[in-house]
């Protein structure tokens, strides 16, 4: 292919925030860990597969079939704050943070083998916030 010799329009499609369709029988809250399935459609995060981001907004196709709703959700690299591990301390900046499902964040890989079927890697210790909270930097790998 030739370089360009005149001005092409780039539109960028979606940044950081990515829509999918969802796979029958979820229900996404917003806040949500989401993953998509081998099939390509969005689902709950769970252990097995690969962190895709943040839900951005509650899609219940708990009752469709595949593919029959849409949802926003945050992807890439960013930041958020996770208030369910209280352990973590300042000592642990820097450190990994697992998942195992939508709402579950650990400072532990609770697989040592190299499969990581129990737990998946969505990012890193940033800080610890005011009220104790932990703030991650979150990587999604799926996008």
């Amino acid at each position: 292919m030739a370089a360009l010799a005149t001005i092409q329009a780039f539109n960028e499609n979606e940044g950081p925030i990515g829509r999918g369709k969802v796979r029958a029988s979820n229900k996404l809250y917003q806040g949500a860990m989401l993953a998509r399935h081998t099939d390509g459609y969005l689902v709950v995060f769970s252990t097995g597969l690969f962190f895709a981001g943040h839900c951005l907004e509650t899609v219940d196709n708990s009752s469709g079939s595949s593919g029959d709703l849409w949802a926003s959700y945050r992807r890439g690299t960013y930041y958020g704050t996770v208030p369910v591990f209280s352990s973590a301390t300042i000592a642990n900046i820097g450190d990994p943070v697992w998942a195992s499902n939508d709402n579950h964040n650990s400072l532990t890989l609770t697989d040592p083998g190299t499969t990581l079927t129990t737990t998946d890697l969505v990012g890193y210790v940033h800080n610890i916030d005011d009220q104790g909270n932990v703030v991650v930097k979150f990587i999604s790998r799926l996008n």
